[in-house]
């Protein structure tokens, strides 16, 4: 069988698909989907394209597994009521969001010569990680007054999927901005498409995590905002989830410089700032810029940068007087040349289990880098929470690995093998970085020396390798990195952990008792999480757990009551949960105490397994929920536009 050349394939419309996008990841027509492969002409491309993933994996009535949940999702734009199953407790009234898959799978048509004829085949595009897909958005309306819950969800980046079926493959606008997923495009176009932005919230997967900004909303606006892994928002009408554009952070400051942030900025309820950090990559290391924004400073200040090697850094750190940024050994390799032309993250970087992992503690007063910590290399997705103490010791809790394996077992690939081993289990893992204020005034004092110290004397500070300069040298470290009276991170807790953590929002930078996430059973497959835990961070009682056969939650967001409770377990867990012996999904409602169910309700459509954030809004839901524009509908203009900015 043979492609016909690119200048000779023919232009379909979306109509003459053989087959359009399904509902499920599966190919039904004979069990299997075609393989994908590269545009012919492309010389630079190692074709490592598969079929689709879930095609080999057979979907029917017996299966009991969550596999059924890690594919193409069907929204249910119109609002919907729910049956409530249960007693919502009556203070539980606002909207909660979260994010899941959308479309892992995008069919697209290829012209080729079979016998001498052209004919058109349908082949596959496949995302091939967990946290790689075109998301949706679901919004859930609880009336604990009304006992009652409506339903919607939608895809806002809906016209990505045109576009994937269109290129016959992915081009992500930021580099590494995907996990792990073979684009099908040449190295020529991931490098046009990494350096423009495509500036469209219908072209931009934002999944990473779902939230409000309260500084964006200090114009009264009703909106709730979509992040991802690059430094993409989103912004959605919180009621109708309709699209309200899509920034950059350089866009709200050009000194937040970069191209990647983290998806999950702070908010300080006493100052009233939102902090966030970007990433600008050089060649061998990268400026973390960390800002502040504020209802008084919309466009935001810069708080300090910091200068240490290129990683991918999830999530960062904030106690009332510091910010603290966690870099693990998870560096580029070959020179960082992948990592720059768009290469999948887990491609482009490689854990290196010999380097150490640095804490960079940045004074919220000071507005600079002050001291630095290290420990042995581990690796991280999320913190737990950080605080201090009277003696002014810093404590970071992390849902911890050894390593990057855990990043690797989330593949698609991995998770729909049933040979491979059970997934990484996390620890919960608390670090001390003991004098922090003492460290940062003999760090000045070592400046202040060096500084008045004559060239003979600031060589020998030199070759004695304990600078305090915290510039880089040829290896993108930091001089004091290389310093030998570099302070150590005391890990001084371990315990079974979680992941997806959450705690109660009220202690956010302030010791703390309690966190949820969700987790693997002792006695199960330990192939995908299949319970929520609420762990005792203080002292030695076991975990509480729920958990229900053959059912599998995804995040569980703990929502504290609107009157302040002494006891900081007092509220409720919301989490979406897959029933895989009903073949359903169903929103869940917990006792934070003792995960004793209050609530549930089953949805009219599965929603897929997710590990992204998402957040409870308090507010009045008595109008019920706005029905929005239907987002197949585009103005002639709006398509004009996005096709441009598209090519």
């Amino acid at each position: 069988m043979d492609e016909v050349p690119e200048n000779e394939i023919i232009q379909m419309e979306d109509s003459s698909l053989v087959e359009a996008i399904g509902e499920t990841r599966v190919d039904t027509g004979n069990g299997t989907t075609a393989t994908v492969h590269p545009p012919a002409n492309d010389t630079d491309y190692q074709d490592r394209s598969k079929e689709s993933i879930a095609a080999s994996v057979p979907f029917d009535d017996e299966d009991i597994t969550f596999h059924k949940a890690l594919r193409n999702a069907t929204s249910t734009e119109i609002p919907k009521e729910l049956s409530v199953q249960g007693t919502l407790p009556s203070w539980l009234n606002g909207f909660h969001y979260t994010l899941s898959p959308g479309i892992f799978d995008i069919k697209y048509p290829k012209m080729v010569v079979i016998n001498g004829e052209p004919q058109q085949e349908t082949r596959t595009f496949t995302f091939g990680h967990w946290f790689d897909n075109i998301p949706q958005v679901n919004q859930f309306a609880i009336s604990g007054t009304d006992n009652a819950i409506m339903y919607r969800s939608t895809k806002p980046a809906h016209r990505a999927e045109a576009k994937i079926r269109e290129h016959q493959g992915y081009l992500p606008n930021q580099p590494s901005s995907i996990f792990l997923t073979d684009t099908n495009q040449s190295v020529f176009a991931r490098l046009l498409s990494t350096s423009q932005s495509q500036g469209k919230p219908s072209l931009e997967p934002c999944g990473a995590s779902i939230g409000v900004i309260p500084p964006f909303n200090a114009d009264g606006r009703n909106t709730i905002y979509c992040q991802n892994y690059a430094n993409s928002v989103l912004e959605l009408n919180a009621n109708t989830l309709e699209t309200g554009g899509v920034l950059t952070w350089d866009e709200v400051n050009p000194l937040f410089k970069g191209s990647q942030a983290s998806p999950h900025s702070h908010f300080d309820p006493v100052t009233k700032e939102l902090i966030n950090f970007t990433m600008e990559h050089g060649l061998v290391s990268t400026q973390y810029h960390f800002f502040s924004i504020t209802e008084k400073e919309p466009h935001g200040s810069l708080v300090a940068s910091v200068t240490a090697k290129t990683s991918h850094v999830h999530t960062f750190a904030v106690t009332p007087r510091y910010i603290i940024l966690v870099v693990s050994p998870l560096h580029p390799t070959d020179g960082g040349v992948k990592y720059s032309w768009g290469a999948s993250i887990l491609d482009a970087m490689a854990f290196k289990s010999s380097e150490p992992t640095f804490f960079y503690v940045i004074s919220r007063v000071k507005q600079r880098h002050i001291a630095t910590f290290k420990a042995d290399a581990f690796f991280f997705f999320h913190h737990v929470n950080a605080f201090e103490d009277a003696a002014d010791n810093v404590y970071l809790d992390f849902s911890m690995y050894t390593d990057d394996t855990i990043a690797h077992q989330l593949s698609l690939s991995s998770l729909f093998d049933r040979s491979v081993p059970p997934l990484t289990r996390p620890g919960l893992c608390r670090f001390e970085l003991a004098n922090v204020q003492a460290e940062a005034q003999r760090l000045d004092d070592y400046n202040a020396a060096m500084a008045s110290a004559g060239p003979v004397d600031k060589l020998r500070g030199l070759m004695r390798r304990v600078s305090v300069n915290h510039g880089t040298d040829q290896t993108g470290r930091t001089a004091q990195e290389n310093s030998i009276i570099t302070p150590v991170a005391t890990r001084v807790r371990s315990l079974p952990g979680v992941e997806l953590p959450r705690i109660n929002p009220i202690y956010h930078g302030l010791e703390y008792k309690y966190t949820w996430g969700i987790g693997l059973l002792e006695n199960g497959d330990g192939d995908m999480y299949d319970c929520i835990m609420k762990l005792h961070v203080k002292g030695d009682a076991e975990p509480t757990v729920w958990s229900q056969k053959n059912c599998y939650p995804s995040e569980a967001v703990f929502v504290p009551p609107p009157v302040f409770d002494k006891d900081e377990d007092t509220g409720v867990i919301i989490s979406v949960v897959y029933d895989a012996e009903a073949n359903a999904s169903f929103v869940l409602v917990l006792d934070a105490k003792d995960l004793k169910e209050k609530a549930r309700a089953v949805l009219p459509q599965i929603v897929p397994l997710s590990f992204a954030n998402g957040c409870f809004a308090p507010g009045d839901t008595s109008e019920g929920m706005l029905q929005a524009q239907t987002p197949g509908t585009f103005s002639d203009e709006e398509t004009e536009e996005e096709e441009e900015d598209y090519e």
